[in-house]
C-alpha cells in the first residue's frame, strides 16, 4: 500500500453516501421493513475502496449485498455487524488493516457504532451495493461508499472480492459435557472424518485466493472453546489436507487462549472475558460471547479448482456451542455466496435476567450431527465413569458455601502466560505465616468481600487486575467443635496455594479444566481455624470458590 502511495494514477474518485438532497442536516437513509436499498450503483470499470457505514441496531438483522458486473447472485451476503467483524450482533470498537469499528458502548447489544471496511473490490462492469432490512420496522443507515472509476478495464489477473456467512446453532459436536483439554476428548480425528465432520468455514469452486476469516463462538458449555486443528484443503480431498495446523487459537495467530487485543492482521474484535456474567468456575454461570479474526495478507492461500477451509470445535469436534463465521476471498469471477440462514435462525442466542443462556428452538440451525463412532462412544462412557467428571463428583459430594471471607491485594508480580507464575514471592499478608499460623493482620491490610455469589470470591470484581500478573490473598475463620477431618472442593483457574492454620495443602487437580474440582481432606483442629488461599489469575479469570463438603 504505502510503496503505491506517491504514484500517480488515471482514477477518478467519487463517493455515494446518505448525505441530505436538500442540504440540511438529515443525513440518514431509512429503509423500509422488508425491503431492500441500493446505496451505490456504480459504473465501470472501477474499485471500491472504502465503506463506511453507522447505526445502533439491527447488525445482524440487516444484511451487506455487493453484486458485480451484473451476476445473477451476490458475490457478498453477510449480516451487517459480522461482515465488518462484529459477531452476534455486538458492537465494540478494534482496528484491522481490512476492517475496524469505533463504538461508543463496547461489549453490548444495539448500541451506535462506525464500521469500516478498506478491502479492494474491483469490478469491470458494474457494482451494486445494496442493504437488506429483514426486519419489521424501519432502519436508519448513515453511509459513504468510497470508489474509483478508469479509463479502461483491469487486466485478466484481477479478483473479484467475495465473502459469505455460515452458522451452526448449536454445532453438532459429540461429547459436550467433556471440557477441553480432557483426555476423553482426544480422538484420532483424521481423513475422511475430519473432512466430513470439521465446522465449514468455507466451501467454494473456481480459482482464486482465501484470505482470511471471523469466527463468532457463543460459549454455552463455558469452559475452554478452542484446541480445534484448522484444515484447509486445497483443489480437492486429500490427506493429509495442505494446511493442517494446531489449534484454534494458533489458527488465530495468537497462544494460550485468545487475549483481547486486536492487531492489523488477527484478534478479537469481542473478547469472551469482557461479556461473561459470573465466573468460569460457577457452572451454568459462565461463558460469554468471542470473535476473532485472521486475515491471510501477506499468506493468501491459493486454489485453482476449489477449496474448503474447515476447523474443529473442540478438538474432535466434540463440542456443541453455537458457531457462525465469515470467509473472505478473491476469485476469478462472480461466484455467489451461500446463503444466509433465516433472519430468526440467524439471532444471537441471549441470557435471562439470571444469566443463563434462553436456547429458543426456532432460532436453532445445524446443518450436521455428528455421528458417534465406536471411540467417541468408549470416550464417553469413560467421561461418565472419570473420578473428574464434575456431575459425578457433585452426586458424592454436597457443597456447603462459605462466607465471611475477607480479601488482600494486589500484589504485583513479573509473571507472564509463558512463563509459570509466581506463587512463592512472599507478601505481607502470608508473612509469619509458618511461624504464627496465622496471616499478618496489622489493621487496614485485609476487606471485606462483598457481593459474593455461591461463594465465588472473584478478585477482578474489586482490583480491576483480571488479566495483570498479580497475587490476591483470601482469608477465612472456620470454627469446628473438635478435631476433624473434613472434605473441600476448590475450584479455581489454575494457579493458586492454600493454607489451614499455616499449613499447606497440597493441590492436585484431576483434570486441567478449569471448571474441575479439586477435592482434597482438611484437617480441622477444634476451635477457630484460619484458611488463607493466594491467587494467581489465569486465562479466564481470577477468582475462586472454597466450599465445605458434606458426603450424600
Amino acid at each position: 500500500m504505502l510503496e503505491t502511495l506517491s504514484t500517480l494514477r488515471r482514477a477518478k474518485t467519487s463517493r455515494c453516501s446518505s448525505w441530505d438532497r436538500s442540504g440540511r442536516n438529515e443525513d440518514v437513509w431509512r429503509i423500509a421493513a422488508g425491503s431492500t436499498c441500493v446505496l451505490a450503483d456504480i459504473k465501470g470499470p472501477g474499485r471500491i475502496t472504502h465503506i463506511w457505514m453507522t447505526q445502533n441496531k439491527n447488525y445482524r438483522e440487516c444484511l451487506v449485498k455487493i453484486t458485480f458486473d451484473n451476476a445473477s447472485a451476490p458475490s457478498v451476503l453477510v449480516p451487517l455487524g459480522d461482515f465488518f467483524g462484529l459477531g452476534n450482533g455486538l458492537v465494540s470498537s478494534y482496528q484491522s488493516l481490512l476492517f475496524s469499528a469505533s463504538a461508543n458502548t463496547n461489549n453490548v447489544f444495539n448500541a451506535g457504532c462506525a464500521l469500516n471496511c478498506y478491502a479492494p473490490m474491483p469490478f469491470r462492469e458494474r457494482a451494486v451495493v445494496e442493504l437488506v432490512n429483514e426486519t419489521d420496522a424501519d432502519h436508519n443507515q448513515y453511509f459513504y461508499i468510497d470508489y474509483e472509476t478508469y479509463d479502461s478495464a483491469p487486466g485478466d489477473d484481477m479478483g473479484y472480492f467475495h465473502a459469505e456467512f455460515r452458522r451452526e446453532n448449536p454445532f453438532g459436536g459429540w461429547g459436550h459435557e467433556i471440557p477441553a483439554n480432557a483426555p476423553e476428548s482426544n480422538i484420532a480425528n483424521k481423513e475422511r472424518l475430519a473432512w466430513d465432520n470439521n465446522y465449514v468455514i468455507l466451501e467454494t469452486k473456481g480459482r482464486g485466493h482465501y484470505i482470511g476469516c471471523n469466527i463468532s463462538v457463543t460459549n454455552l458449555q463455558g469452559s475452554w472453546w478452542g484446541e480445534g486443528d484448522d484444515m484447509i484443503w486445497v483443489d480437492g480431498y486429500k490427506w493429509p489436507p495442505d494446511l493442517h495446523g494446531t489449534g484454534s487459537e494458533d489458527y488465530l495467530n495468537q497462544a494460550w487462549a485468545m487475549q483481547p487485543n486486536a492487531f492489523l492482521r488477527n484478534g478479537s474484535s469481542i473478547c469472551e472475558q469482557n461479556t461473561r456474567k459470573g465466573s468460569s468456575f460457577i457452572p451454568g454461570d459462565n461463558g460469554g460471547y468471542q470473535t476473532s479474526y485472521v486475515h491471510h495478507l501477506e499468506n493468501p492461500v491459493h486454489f485453482t479448482k476449489e477449496i474448503k477451509v474447515t476447523i474443529e470445535h473442540g478438538h474432535g469436534n466434540h463440542l456443541r456451542n453455537e458457531m457462525s463465521s465469515v470467509a473472505y476471498w478473491y476469485a476469478e469471477k462472480p461466484y455467489a455466496a451461500c446463503p444466509v440462514p433465516s433472519l430468526v435462525k440467524r439471532l444471537p442466542i441471549l441470557r435471562d435476567e439470571d444469566g443463563a443462556w434462553t436456547i429458543d428452538a426456532k432460532r436453532q440451525t445445524c446443518s450436521r450431527e455428528i455421528v458417534l463412532n465406536d471411540e467417541m462412544k468408549s470416550l464417553k462412557a469413560q467421561w461418565e465413569s472419570n473420578a473428574c467428571n464434575p456431575r459425578k463428583l457433585e452426586e458424592e459430594f454436597e457443597p456447603v458455601s462459605l462466607s465471611g471471607w475477607e480479601w488482600a491485594g494486589p500484589f504485583s508480580v513479573k509473571a507472564s502466560l509463558d512463563i509459570a507464575p509466581d506463587l512463592e514471592t512472599v507478601f505481607r499478608p502470608e508473612e509469619g505465616l509458618a511461624e504464627n499460623g496465622r496471616a499478618a493482620a496489622e489493621a487496614g491490610l485485609w476487606k471485606p468481600c462483598v457481593e459474593m455469589k455461591d461463594g465465588l470470591i472473584d478478585f477482578a470484581r474489586w482490583n480491576g487486575c483480571t488479566f495483570k500478573p498479580c497475587i490476591c490473598y483470601a482469608r477465612l475463620k472456620v470454627e469446628s467443635k473438635d478435631n476433624a477431618a473434613v472434605p473441600m472442593g476448590l475450584r479455581l483457574d489454575y494457579f493458586a496455594r492454600l493454607w489451614i492454620n499455616g499449613q499447606e495443602i497440597s493441590l492436585k487437580r484431576v483434570d486441567m479444566a478449569p471448571t474441575a474440582p479439586i477435592r482434597f481432606t482438611a484437617t480441622l483442629k477444634d476451635g477457630e481455624n484460619e484458611v488463607l488461599i493466594k491467587v494467581h489469575p489465569g486465562a479466564f479469570g481470577h477468582a475462586f470458590v472454597l466450599n465445605v463438603g458434606k458426603t450424600r
